[in-house]
Parts: structure tokens; C-alpha cells; sequence
């Protein structure tokens, strides 16, 4: 009978795709708190894979790590969980049925523009225009910590980027010159 239970659970998984967001998390501000005692919010990952004991596994490891981590078992639930909530980094699989990490990149950055996805697959066969549409790419087969360094990289690089003002057209630009 276990086997059975097993057997349908297994196809309710692959049939209808699983949400899932930290309930603890929604409870709480999403924050907490650095070394000058003001809040800081948690960064939140979402997470998208097909294979759901993966998406499980990963989610409890990064929020170990201090992450917030939003899981979905397919792309167009990767994309409405995307839709509705704050989402720092997207990290998802290439090969999923339906809607693969191309469409998936794709998806969130017209929904979430500057929102950086990384493509975290064990295919060795990705197409370059694949490679074009996410800002990594991360072997499953790697360490852990090089996806983590990834991630950390591309927290820091959208921090940096939404830091800095917008470029100014200065005087220089339009053929005058300035003086000091």
C-alpha cells in the first residue's frame, strides 16, 4: 500500500506544479538585523526545478545560508510566485517540461527587468541564446559554494547597480568643455 501512495504521489507531484514560500518567513518582516543593529532584509531566492526532492533539498540548504527561498516545481509557477512577491535572485532549471530556464529567464525579466537569473542545470547541450538570457550559469554536478559565490556576486552586483544614480549628461557630452 506504501508503494501505491508513493506511486500517486509521484504523479500528483509531476502533474500540478508546487508552490511553496516559507510560511515562517511571511510571518516575520523578512529582516534581520546587522552589525549597527538596523534592519536588513533577508535576500530572497526563487527557486525554480521540476524535481521536486531538489527544490526541498536546495531550500532548506540556502535558508540555512540567511536566504528567503520561494520554490516552484514548474516555469509558470516560477513566474507567478515572480509576479507577486520581491524576488533578489532567480535561480532555475534548464531542462523542465513545458517551459524550460530559457523561457523561465526570459518570463522574469519582462515581469521583474534587472532581476538576475542564474541557470542551474546539469545539461551539457544549453544553447548560447540560453546563455544570453541569464546573467550565470552553474553546473549541478559543481560545489555548492560556487553557486553560492554566484548568487553572492549577483546580490552584490544588483545592490551596486541600484546604488549608483543614473548616468548625467555633463557638459563634456555634448561637445563643451568644462573648467574647474
Amino acid at each position: 500500500m506504501a508503494k501505491t501512495a508513493r506511486t500517486l504521489s509521484a504523479r500528483r507531484s509531476a502533474a500540478s506544479p508546487v508552490l511553496w514560500s516559507d510560511s515562517r518567513a511571511s510571518r516575520s518582516t523578512h529582516s534581520c538585523k546587522t552589525l549597527s543593529g538596523m534592519p536588513s532584509r533577508r535576500p530572497t531566492l526563487l527557486w525554480v526545478d521540476d524535481f521536486v526532492p531538489g527544490l526541498e533539498m536546495y531550500r532548506a540548504m540556502f535558508e540555512a545560508f540567511g536566504f528567503r527561498v520561494l520554490s516552484a516545481s514548474s516555469g509558470k509557477a516560477g513566474l507567478q510566485l515572480a509576479a507577486l512577491n520581491h524576488i533578489d535572485v532567480v535561480v532555475t532549471d534548464y531542462e523542465m517540461p513545458k517551459m524550460d530556464g530559457e523561457q523561465v529567464a526570459l518570463g522574469i525579466k519582462a515581469i521583474k527587468p534587472g532581476t538576475p537569473v542564474i541557470l542551474f542545470s546539469g545539461s551539457m547541450l544549453v544553447p548560447h541564446r540560453t546563455l544570453q538570457a541569464v546573467d550565470a550559469c552553474c553546473d549541478k554536478a559543481g560545489s555548492r559554494e560556487r553557486l553560492l559565490a554566484t548568487i553572492h556576486a549577483l546580490l552584490q552586483k544588483k545592490r551596486g547597480s541600484a546604488l549608483q544614480p543614473p548616468p548625467v549628461a555633463g557638459a563634456s557630452d555634448h561637445g563643451q568643455r568644462t573648467v574647474a
